[in-house]
Parts: C-alpha cells; sequence; structure tokens
C-alpha cells in the first residue's frame, strides 16, 4: 500500500488558512459528546429496555429495530440535501442544531417510555417512537458532521476536529458505562429485576437528554461556517445526486464506513447482554462499558497525529487490523476469565481510532468532487456517509439481537451454554470478521494527501477570484 505524504504544492501565492482556536475544537467535540449521551445510549440499553422492562420478545425488537433504523437511514440524504441549501442567519448547518436540538432531547424521553396495553400495542409505541427519535437524531447529527468541511479547508485541522469529536464519543461512553446503569436502577426504586424497572429507563433518559441539549446549543454558537462553495448558484437537487454518486472516493468511504459500523454497532447492541448474562458481573458492566472507551481516547490521542506522517489510508487500516484482532482475543479469553476480558477491552479501545481518520476523509472527497464538477455538496455527502453509518446500524443492531435471541437468549433467566456461547460469538468474533472487511476499499482508494492539498489550493485560489 502506498504511503501518502502530505507534500505542499508549490505556489507564488500560498493561501493563508487561519487556525481554529482549542476552544473553538474542543467545543465542536462537544457535540458528538452530547451525540453519545442521546445514541449511544439508545444503542446500548434500548434493546434492553425493551426486551426486559417492556416485555417484548428479542424477536420483535430485532424487528423493530431494523424498521426504525432502515428508515433513520432513508431520511439522511433528505436532511442533507435540504441543510445544505438552507440559509439563515446562523449559516447552512448550525440553525439545524439549534432549532432541531431541543426536539431531539424530547424524543429520547419518548422512547424510554412505554404504554399500557397489549404488546402489539406497545410494539407500535415503540416503532413510532424510535423511528421519530431516529429522524430528529439525523435533523441534527448530519448537519453537525457536515461543519468539519465548512469551519476549515486545512487538512490537518479537519483530522483535529474529527479526533476531538471521537474524543467526545469516547468520553460520552466512559460517562455512560459509568453512570447509565446504576441511574436505572436507582430510578428503578426497591423490588425491581436485575435490569431495572420502565420508570428507571426513563427518568434516566431525561437526565441524558438534560445534559446533552445546552451541548449541542453550544456547538452551533461557538461554531463558524467559514468555506463556501466556489459556485454561487443554487443547484438542482438532480444534479447533486449525480455529483455525489458519481464521487468515487466518497462511494468507497460509504463501503469503509457500511462495513466497520456493521460489526461496530451489532456488538454495541448486544454486548451489555454478553457482560450481564455469560460473564455474570453485572457490578462490572460499568468498568466493562468504560475500559475501551477511555483507551480510545487515549488511543486517538496518540494515533491520529500520525497520519501527517504517513498519511490517512496506512493509519485507518493499521487501525481495523488491529481491533479486528484484539476482539479475536476478546472471544478467545471467553467470559470466564474477567482480567483477560479488560485488558483486551483495552487494548481494542486503544487500537479504534480508525474512526476520525474516516470522517476526515469525507471533506476531501467533497473538495474532490466540487474540483472537478463545481458543485460542493457537503450536506448531501455527509448524510451519504451517515446513510451509511445508519444502516450499518439497522442490520447490526437487527441481526445481533436475532442470533442471540436464535441462539437460546431468555430474557431475566439462567442461560444456557449454547446461548452463552452465541453470546461470545456474536458480540466479538463476528465484528472482528467486518473490522478486516472493512479493509478491502481502502485497497481502492486513490485519492492521496498530497492530491487533496493540491485540489485544495485550486478551489481557495477560484474562490478568491472575482465573479464573472
Amino acid at each position: 500500500m502506498v504511503i501518502d505524504r502530505a507534500v505542499p504544492a508549490k505556489t507564488t501565492a500560498p493561501i493563508v488558512r487561519p487556525k481554529l482556536t482549542w476552544g473553538t475544537k474542543f467545543t465542536y467535540g462537544f457535540g458528538d459528546l452530547a451525540s453519545q449521551l442521546i445514541w449511544t445510549t439508545t444503542g446500548s440499553y434500548l434493546a434492553l429496555f425493551y426486551t426486559d422492562a417492556v416485555g417484548l420478545s428479542a424477536a420483535a425488537v430485532s424487528v423493530l429495530m431494523l424498521l426504525a433504523r432502515v428508515l433513520d437511514a432513508v431520511i439522511d440524504p433528505a436532511i442533507g440535501a435540504a441543510a445544505e441549501r438552507t440559509k439563515s442567519r446562523f449559516g447552512r448547518f448550525r440553525a439545524w442544531l439549534i432549532y432541531g436540538s431541543p426536539v431531539l432531547a424530547v424524543l429520547m424521553v419518548l422512547s424510554f417510555t412505554t404504554i399500557p396495553g397489549s404488546d402489539v400495542a406497545k410494539f407500535i409505541y415503540a416503532v413510532v417512537s424510535y423511528g421519530l427519535l431516529g429522524i430528529a437524531y439525523s435533523a441534527v447529527n448530519v448537519p453537525y458532521g457536515a461543519l468539519v468541511g465548512v469551519m476549515t479547508a486545512d487538512q490537518q485541522e479537519r483530522v483535529t476536529l474529527n479526533s476531538v469529536r471521537m474524543i467526545g464519543t469516547n468520553i460520552g461512553v466512559v460517562l455512560l458505562s459509568a453512570l447509565t446503569l446504576p441511574l436505572i436502577l436507582t430510578f428503578s426504586g426497591t423490588g425491581h429485576n436485575e435490569t431495572g424497572t420502565v420508570q428507571g429507563y426513563t427518568w434516566t433518559a431525561v437526565v441524558m437528554s438534560v445534559i446533552a441539549l445546552p451541548m449541542f446549543l453550544a456547538v452551533a454558537f461557538k461554531s463558524k461556517e467559514l468555506v463556501r462553495p466556489v459556485a454561487s448558484t443554487r443547484v438542482p437537487i438532480r444534479k447533486t445526486i449525480h455529483v455525489v454518486v458519481g464521487n468515487r472516493p466518497l462511494m468507497l468511504i460509504f463501503l469503509m464506513m457500511l462495513l466497520s459500523m456493521t460489526g461496530f454497532f451489532g456488538r454495541l447492541g448486544i454486548v451489555v447482554y454478553y457482560y450481564i448474562y455469560a460473564v455474570g458481573r453485572i457490578d462490572l458492566v460499568s468498568v466493562f462499558m468504560a475500559a475501551p472507551a477511555l483507551a480510545g481516547a487515549v488511543g486517538i490521542a496518540l494515533f491520529t497525529p500520525l497520519t501527517r506522517r504517513y498519511g490517512k489510508r496506512l493509519m485507518a487500516c493499521m487501525s481495523l487490523v488491529a481491533q479486528g484482532l484484539s476482539l479475536i482475543a476478546v472471544y478467545v479469553i471467553g467470559p470466564t476469565n474477567v482480567t483477560g476480558t479488560i485488558v483486551a477491552l483495552v487494548v481494542y479501545g486503544l487500537v479504534s481510532f480508525n474512526g476520525p481518520i474516516i470522517w476526515s476523509m469525507v471533506p476531501d472527497a467533497i473538495d474532490y468532487a466540487e474540483d472537478r464538477s463545481g458543485v460542493r455538496a457537503d450536506g448531501t455527502s455527509y448524510a451519504v456517509i451517515s446513510f451509511a453509518q445508519k444502516v450499518g446500524n439497522a442490520i447490526g443492531g437487527a441481526a445481533g439481537v436475532a442470533a442471540i435471541g436464535a441462539l437460546g437468549y431468555i430474557a431475566n433467566a439462567h442461560q444456557s451454554p449454547e446461548a452463552i456461547n452465541g453470546m461470545n460469538l456474536v458480540s466479538n468474533l463476528v465484528p472482528a470478521f467486518f473490522a478486516f472487511a472493512a479493509i478491502i476499499p481502502f485497497f481502492f482508494y486513490k485519492l492521496s494527501d498530497a492530491q487533496n492539498h493540491d485540489i485544495r489550493e485550486r478551489l481557495d485560489t477560484a474562490s478568491l477570484q472575482p465573479a464573472k
């Protein structure tokens, strides 16, 4: 594989790009911390809420997850197209955070409630509430992701922004790991089963929403949209779609994201079952969940700066290989070796630094398409990658719950050896396979860091030319 070295192009009048302050970068990271308070709580605990607190079957929950997440994924491109065409005093993307985040907070709480009545009524309520939550999350998160491409035109600044964003993700996961289950059990009161009551989940969702909302608003008011399309004319949606679909680097990033997120969310959706029922240490769930997230924040800080020297492709591939190997180690160690499991999870977190690198490749692909076609499609491009993430979430999450159900999982009961082995297989070995599979698109991705630099120089020069 070719190592991409970012060699500056020679120009007679170099473009001066102002650096973002660390205050702006850290504030931007709050957005993903807030996102995790909403989405990781949902991804990690909503299935458990439906099966163990509401009483729906694993099969029904699998169908519910698939329906809601597919709807969520399909809506992303529409939101992206609408966001990049938005005109407001806050810019194209920040307005969506300002007006969408309060709605997202309310729907978070509604998703962790239920209604009295039959299982069919509860199932319908769950599909509607979770479906609306997914749409609201897209309306906030797609514009939030697109902000990276318009806050700065500097490649390394984009890597840094995405790194800070992912550190925010990991910090959010650490906080959730330490607080979520204890909060659920505390709010559930006395006499509850070991995984909590509906009341416990609802009030926990209230807490998460109240913390997340001001963080989203801080991002919206602190960030500035500095990079604007070179072409000032309004672009028809059909042409935008043609440019996005014909963007080869973006489509390869789509495949990377789809494969890696199928494994990631497939694991995230059922790993809490593994810790509670297979390992049998509900008292250590916080440790199991926090260890890889905390190590992940360290790994991102240590390894993503190396992209400047070795290039994004090589560093992302190294991360995915190590990620897959560490999950195989968790599988082989098995649920009886608690210490070995924690050590392997720390290694897994430390090497899981590919996320910010892959996300930082998205604005590079957007620049590439604008350079070729004259059309800048920030919102739609980010929506396409978010679509891949959501489809991976839908496939991985639904398949994971369905798989442990088929392998013998029974809610609130002692699990059979077959069910325990199934949980280990689905939460560790299968995600390792997807981590390895996500490497394949990188061998076809030919856009180097040096090319990205040259493209950005041409776009910046064009933006300085007087309008004809």
